[in-house]
């Protein structure tokens, strides 16, 4: 089954040029590892210091082969490539999908990524309501690149960015990432205006944590 890797990293402010340049180049190596299917890169909106990357990979065993024996690990190479501009050392979610959109005569000029973890006796719920709640969204063509997945965050034992071992909490905790990316600020707008999608993300707030990075397609 597909396989989708997200990973976000946070940089200090002013140092936007060259941690462009040091991610650039980690998604480039990473678009010649054998089992990737495709690699996206986004950047914070109006110089803010993030970096999403999304790996998507033919199944798990490419992913467990690529970390095991190629040492091919986004957050990895991020680390290794710049931590001296890191804020901290990069998350990373692993994920499956479970819905996409795409409009082919929208060009994608600005995006957000919604991550949320969600309380174990809400998650078939809110899984299904979600669905629901972007198919309608998109039958009135806001949108020009959607999805939604669901998976979890990456709780394996780091190195923060000062050398020192560092385990992650949560472990095991059911996690969903919803990448929107419209193609203009207006229909972003109204895609967020909708009083069913405000709604819905009310509910998601009462059962879960959301967070919103606002982003731009590179």
């Amino acid at each position: 089954m597909e396989l989708l890797v997200a990973t976000l990293a946070q940089t200090a402010r002013g140092a936007n040029e060259e941690a462009m340049a040091r991610v650039r180049l980690v998604v480039d190596t990473m678009k010649n590892v054998p089992g990737i299917m495709n690699t996206r890169l986004y950047a914070g909106r109006e110089g803010e210091g993030s970096y999403f990357i999304l790996t998507s990979w033919e199944d798990e065993e490419f992913w467990r082969k690529a970390q095991e024996q190629e040492r091919q690990n986004p957050r990895d190479l991020l680390l290794s490539a710049g931590n001296e501009l890191l804020t901290s050392a990069p998350e990373q979610w692993q994920m499956h999908y479970l819905w996409g959109y795409s409009r082919p005569s929208a060009l994608p000029t600005i995006a957000a990524a919604h991550l949320a973890t969600v309380r174990p006796d809400a998650i078939e719920r809110i899984q299904r309501t979600w669905i629901e709640t972007l198919q309608r969204q998109a039958a009135q063509l806001t949108l020009a690149f959607a999805f939604l997945t669901r998976g979890r965050k990456v709780d394996s034992t780091l190195y923060d960015i000062n050398g020192s071992a560092s385990s992650r909490e949560n472990a095991g905790a059911s996690s969903f990432l919803n990448l929107l990316s419209w193609p203009n600020d207006t229909q972003q707008k109204e895609f967020y205006a909708d009083l069913h999608y405000k709604a819905f993300r009310g509910h998601l707030n009462q059962v879960g944590m959301e967070r919103v990075i606002m982003l731009e397609p590179q």
